[in-house]
């Protein structure tokens, strides 16, 4: 027997749309951003930090240079002597 709460959704509600009026639900003064601040007023970088800090995020992560920066890097194996020898060719 068919259940209400099995019965697959027809209908998807669309998200609401930020500071387009009153009658969307997120319309006027602060527009779902809360009341005062930074935050409220305009963009804050990536790298903000409210407090001062002996060092930022961007000095804490270690320098790449160049192409391939954002590629995962292969893990260094181990291998011991004896299967060294195997693998390394005769010249």
């Amino acid at each position: 027997m068919l259940q209400p709460h099995k019965l697959p959704k027809l209908v998807t509600r669309g998200k609401k749309r930020v500071g387009r009026g009153m009658g969307s639900g997120k319309g006027s003064h602060t527009v779902g951003r809360g009341q005062k601040g930074q935050k409220s007023r305009g963009k804050i970088s990536i790298y903000f930090f409210g407090t001062k800090m002996k060092k930022s995020l961007i000095k804490r992560l270690p320098m790449m240079r160049g192409k391939g920066k954002l590629k995962p890097h292969p893990k260094e194996k181990r291998v011991k002597i004896k299967e060294r020898e195997v693998i390394t060719p005769k010249r």
